[in-house]
C-alpha cells in the first residue's frame, strides 16, 4: 500500500502521539510544520523533506504550513529486504542521527515536483502494472533523497567506503541493540577494530559509535517509559539488562533522571 495526501492532520494526531506502521515522507511546501516526535520537538521548513521511520511516535504541535505526504508499508515495499536497489536503510530510515531531514535547492525541488506529478498520474490508472509502477517512482524517490542526504550531511563522494560502514552500522544496531551494548561486539560483526570504526566516523562528522549505541538503547527505553505500562524490570530485560538496577544506572548516567522519575515527570505534563 502506497498513499499520497497534503492534508497532514490526516496522517498524525493534534493531541496525543502515535505509532504508525507506515513509513512516512514529509515533505514541507509552504511554512513550516512542528512536530513532537518521541517527545523531542523538531521544525520542518518549506522545502525540506523528513523521513519518519515506523517505531516513532508522531504528533503534530503546530501546523502553520502546506505539506505533500507519501506512506507506504513494509508489504508494498521493504526497506530491509530490498535495500541493495535503494541503499536507504540506516540513512533515511532506522538510523541513529534523529530524523533525517533535506534541504533542498530549487533543482532538487523541481525534480521532486515531477516525480510527484508522475506519481499522481499513475495514482488515477488502474491496471495489472499499477502498482509495479508506483514501487518504481517510490524507488526513484527514495535514491534521490539519499543522494541529498549523503551531500548535506558532511559526505562526500569518495568516501563511499565510510558512508557504508556507517549504514551497516547502523543496520546491525537497529537489529541488535537489544543484545550488544558495546562497540566491540559491533566491530567483531562489522569484522573491523573499534579504533577503525570509531576513526571513520569523526571523518564523516558523526558522532562515536559509543554514543550511538547509548542513544539507541535510551530512546527505546523512553519510548517503553512513556508509551507503555511495562515496569522497570520489564523494561531492563527487553533491552538486555541483566536486571532492574543496572538498567537504571544505565540510563540515569546518560539520560540524568532515572526511569521512574522520568516517567512520573512525562506523565504529569
Amino acid at each position: 500500500m502506497l498513499k499520497q495526501c497534503t492534508n497532514i492532520e490526516e496522517i498524525f494526531l493534534k493531541k496525543k502521539s502515535s505509532k504508525s506502521p507506515l513509513y512516512s515522507i514529509l515533505w514541507v511546501t509552504d511554512g513550516m510544520i512542528d512536530l513532537s516526535i518521541d517527545e523531542v520537538i523538531v521544525s520542518i521548513n518549506a522545502n525540506q523533506m523528513a523521513f519518519i521511520t515506523p517505531v516513532r511516535y508522531v504528533k503534530i504541535v503546530e501546523n502553520h504550513g502546506t505539506a505533500n505526504i507519501l506512506q507506504f508499508n513494509r508489504e508494498f515495499y521493504c526497506i530491509r529486504e530490498n535495500d541493495h536497489e535503494v541503499s536507504c536503510d540506516g540513512i533515511l530510515y532506522f538510523g541513529t542521527q534523529g530524523i533525517p531531514i533535506l534541504n533542498m535547492s530549487q533543482k532538487e525541488i523541481q525534480s521532486f515536483e515531477r516525480l510527484l506529478g508522475v506519481l499522481k498520474e499513475e495514482f488515477e490508472i488502474v491496471d495489472a502494472i499499477q502498482e509495479e509502477m508506483l514501487r518504481a517512482i517510490l524507488k526513484k524517490w527514495l535514491i534521490k533523497s539519499t543522494r541529498i542526504l549523503k551531500s548535506q550531511n558532511n559526505y562526500i563522494g569518495d568516501n563511499e567506503p565510510r558512508i557504508e560502514l556507517l549504514r551497516q552500522f547502523n543496520i546491525l544496531l537497529e537489529n541488535k541493540y537489544r543484545d550488544y551494548h558495546k562497540v566491540s561486539d559491533y566491530a567483531t560483526l562489522l569484522n573491523q577494530s573499534p579504533k577503525t570504526i570509531t576513526n571513520q566516523f569523526k571523518l564523516l562528522g558523526q558522532e562515536t559509535p559509543s554514543t550511538m549505541i547509548q542513544q539507541r538503547i535510551i530512546s527505546e527505553a523512553k519510548r517503553y517509559l512513556l508509551y507503555s505500562s511495562s515496569s522497570i524490570k520489564e523494561i531492563a530485560f527487553k533491552l538486555g539488562f541483566d536486571d532492574a538496577p543496572s538498567f537504571s544506572n544505565y540510563f540515569k548516567r546518560i539520560a540524568n533522571l532515572s526511569p521512574k522519575p522520568f516517567r512520573n515527570l512525562h506523565q504529569k505534563k
